[in-house]
Parts: C-alpha cells; sequence; structure tokens
C-alpha cells in the first residue's frame, strides 16, 4: 500500500493538470537544459511509456494498470489487495522461483504498490539489464495465470493475505484514513485498500482473471522509467501485449459525507475529519495545498508539536498539555478529493484535541487567511515538492500517473511557477468552498470520548 499522512502533492499535479489522452508520438517536456528531459507516447499496441532520462547508473521501472480498488465490486471486493499478493505467481513462461531467481540474478527484485486507482509493479535494475527486467515485468502483467492451488494458497497461507490483514489491524491510523474514505465517498474512492475478512477463501480463478483482462488492457496500462532512454523503453513496450478489451467506464466519484467510527480499544484515539476537496483536474488543487500548508502539516522538528508554523497545532496545544499530534489531510483523486486534518490523541484528552482543531479549521476556513500566511505556506509547499521530488520512488509513481493520464509531463520548474501565481484571493476562495461542503469524520482506537461531527462542526 502506498500512503501516509498525506498524498503527496507530486502524484497529483498530472500534465498540466490532466491534459488530454497521449499523442501517437513521443512529446518532450518543456523543462530547461538543466533539468532531466521527459517523454510520453502512446504505442500502436495500446502501451502507454513516459520516461525522465537523468544520468543515474540506476533505471527505475514499473508498469503500471490503472485498476486501483475504486474499480471493483461489491462481488470482488479487495480484489485489487489480492494482485498486489500475486506479483510472484506463475506466469504462462516462468514459475515462481523462475520469477525470483530471474530477478535476484538482475541483482534487483519486484514489489507491487497499490493506490485507489493504480496498481504499480516496480523494480530497479542497472542500465545494462533493463531489457531482461522489462520482460519479467511483462510477464507478470500481461501473461498471468491464476491456477487454483496458488490462488487457494494464497488465502490461506499465513504468510500471504492473512499476515497483511493482520498488519493491517495493526496500523490504526491507517484504518482511520480508510474509514475516512469509506464515510466520504461509500463506493467508488470509498472501497478500501484493504480485502476485507469475509473475502478470504472466496476468491477464484475465473474472478482474478476477468478482473485483470478488463482493467490491464490496452489504454490502461503505462511502462514507465526514470534513467533510463527513452527508445529503449519505447522499443520494449511494443513486444507489450495487452489485453484488448477497452474496460468499463469508470463510476464517478461523488462526495456524500458522513461519519464512521470503530473501537477497537487501547490508550489512543485516531481521528480524520474532512470536508470535499479538489480532484487533481481541478483549477483549485494548489490553493488547496497552500491552505493545508496555512493549516500545518504537522511538526518539522522531530518530536515537536509543530506549534510555531501549524495554527491547528498553536489551537490544540492552548487547551491541551498532554501530548497530542495533528495535521491537516489532503487527498486528491482523478475525479474527487478530500480537505481536512487527522488528529492522534490520549483517549481521555482527544475530545478536548478535536474540538479546538475543529474550531480553529473552521475558523481559518470561514474568516479567510492573510498574505504573510499565504507567502509562508507558498515557501513550506515548494520546500515539500522538491524534497519529494528526491525520492526516486515518488517519481516514479509520479510518473507512472502522468503518463496514464496526460500527453505532457508537469516538470518541477513548471510546478513552482504555478505556485508563485496562487494568490490570497485564491486560497480564501478554496477555503469558502470547502467549508460549504458535508463534512465527513472517522475515528478509530478508543473511541469512547471521541465528540461525534455534528458537535464539533454544527
Amino acid at each position: 500500500m502506498a500512503t501516509g499522512l498525506t498524498r503527496p502533492l507530486a502524484r497529483s499535479l498530472k500534465g498540466r493538470m490532466f491534459s488530454a489522452a497521449a499523442q501517437a508520438e513521443a512529446r518532450a517536456s518543456t523543462s530547461t537544459d538543466t533539468e532531466p528531459k521527459c517523454y510520453i507516447k502512446k504505442l500502436n499496441n495500446g502501451m502507454l511509456v513516459g520516461t525522465i532520462e537523468t544520468a543515474s547508473p540506476v533505471s527505475r521501472l514499473a508498469v503500471v494498470a490503472n485498476a486501483g480498488s475504486r474499480f471493483e465490486s461489491a462481488e470482488n471486493l479487495g480484489v485489487a489487495h489480492f494482485l498486489r499478493q500475486s506479483a510472484r505467481l506463475r506466469t504462462e513462461n516462468l514459475s515462481q522461483l523462475g520469477i525470483a531467481r530471474a530477478s535476484l540474478q538482475l541483482g534487483s527484485d519486484v514489489t507491487c504498490v497499490g493506490t485507489r486507482e493504480n496498481i504499480y509493479y516496480k523494480s530497479n535494475v542497472t542500465r545494462n539489464c533493463v531489457g531482461t527486467m522489462v520482460e519479467i515485468l511483462q510477464e507478470l502483467t500481461t501473461r498471468q495465470v491464476f491456477k487454483p492451488w496458488e490462488v487457494s494458497d494464497l488465502q490461506t497461507s499465513p504468510d500471504a493475505l492473512p499476515l497483511d490483514l493482520a498488519l493491517h489491524k495493526t496500523q490504526p491510523f491507517v484504518q482511520c484514513v480508510e474509514l475516512l474514505h469509506s464515510a466520504a465517498f461509500r463506493d467508488t474512492l470509498g472501497r478500501s485498500l484493504y480485502a476485507p475478512d469475509h473475502m478470504i477463501g472466496k476468491y477464484n480463478p475465473e474472478q482474478i482473471a476477468q478482473y485483470v483482462k478488463t482493467y490491464f488492457s490496452a489504454g490502461r496500462l503505462a511502462l514507465v522509467g526514470v534513467g533510463v532512454c527513452h527508445e529503449e523503453l519505447e522499443e520494449l513496450a511494443s513486444n507489450f501485449e495487452p489485453y484488448g478489451s477497452a474496460g468499463v467506464p469508470a463510476e464517478k466519484a461523488f462526495y456524500h459525507g458522513g461519519e464512521v467510527r470503530e473501537n477497537i480499544g487501547g490508550d489512543l484515539s485516531y481521528v480524520g475529519v474532512a470536508f470535499g476537496g479538489p480532484s487533481q483536474a481541478d483549477k483549485d488543487l494548489l490553493p488547496a495545498e497552500v491552505l493545508k500548508h496555512v493549516l500545518g502539516v504537522g511538526p518539522h522538528i522531530k518530536y515537536s508539536a509543530g506549534t510555531a508554523t501549524s495554527q491547528l497545532a498553536k489551537a490544540v496545544a492552548q487547551s491541551c498539555d498532554h501530548p497530542f499530534a495533528v495535521s491537516c489531510l489532503t487527498a486528491n483523486y482523478s475525479d474527487g478529493g478530500l480537505f481536512g486534518f487527522t488528529a492522534v490523541a490520549p483517549a481521555t484528552q482527544v475530545e478536548k484535541v478535536v474540538r479546538s482543531a475543529a474550531t480553529q479549521f473552521k475558523n481559518v476556513l470561514t474568516n479567510g487567511v492573510s498574505d504573510s500566511d499565504v507567502s509562508r505556506a507558498k515557501t513550506q509547499l515548494k520546500a515539500e515538492m522538491c524534497m519529494q521530488f528526491e525520492n526516486p520512488e515518488i517519481l516514479l509513481s509520479w510518473l507512472g500517473e502522468q503518463t496514464l493520464h496526460s500527453d505532457q509531463i508537469i516538470t518541477p520548474d513548471e510546478i513552482y511557477k504555478l505556485v508563485d501565481n496562487v494568490t490570497t484571493a485564491d486560497v480564501n476562495a478554496v477555503a469558502k468552498k470547502i467549508a460549504n461542503s458535508k463534512p465527513s469524520m472517522a475515528a478509530t482506537g478508543n473511541t469512547g470520548n471521541v465528540p461525534y461531527v455534528d458537535s464539533i462542526l454544527s
């Protein structure tokens, strides 16, 4: 799973905020000579190819399928989670042992992670081994063979799906974010990244194969690489044979609002509160990100409460003298988003923390922000993006999303200029828009003292 306190902004910005479908010829970005060259191309076989050429001796590769959990139905809930676990199952030409041996001989490995919209099959290799590793990724994404005994083993083996679910249950904050999506969107983006317990043992080869043939199809599959020659990757992608199905139209996500809580006990309470936020294609995306940094995104100094730069933390600190954590939260998707805050506090103090954070949050949304607040937040946002772009894993995921949904890669320099163009009026306008939507709330851990959403945001 790829998640955290906030979804990195670098993954949300997609080629001029979703341009058009990728063109038939490779298109380079408008980056300067000091920036890595970026290319996107759609091939005749339906594959999409995206590259960022760098001087790195290590190439980072990924096959990205537009097949995340939002595309599941009531009958196959959790199938995307199953696919993340099945990345090493045998294919038409490789056994499980063959996949492991072939990748390890290259000094590499294959990992599979997923979001609500995409599934990523990733690997890192030296430049001279790119061709061989792409062949392995091709096997894993277009030549799957789901044998009945392997599908069964994956659901019963203690180190497969059961282990993943057991680990998930030890992460109450992640559970809180999952519940918040469920309360906000119900279905589509509300579907969990994790398989429900009642589905374990019910997945079958035909069900899995049908999902793969529908969503690992032409136009929904991209081969991307960072630190690799575009012409080489394009030639390798031309050998792929994505499934011919065009898939089914994505069910549009609608923000509903609501409240979900799950009391699992313990000493701490985990709470998430959110409103409807901008989508990745929305012009309000960057103003909302600036607003997030005005409110505060957690401490920048280890073990501190973050009161120096976070309005939320400053407000909570005035009402609570116990340890706490509070941070603004954004989650942006192709057709929807969330904007809110998360809080963690001792169960005996959580009511004070949540009420103080909610009051300050509501005050900022309704009363607006100052020019100085916006100027500081824009600087923080650009610094955060610079650090995000230094992470090659984030850069690879960001490239995969842009390749699937755009015809041109937006460069870091272009993003910084867009941030500079955000005005205080833009931020205040998006704040009022967010405040007018219905709130959502999720709570887990010890929820005995957690106030209800209608009592804190009435």
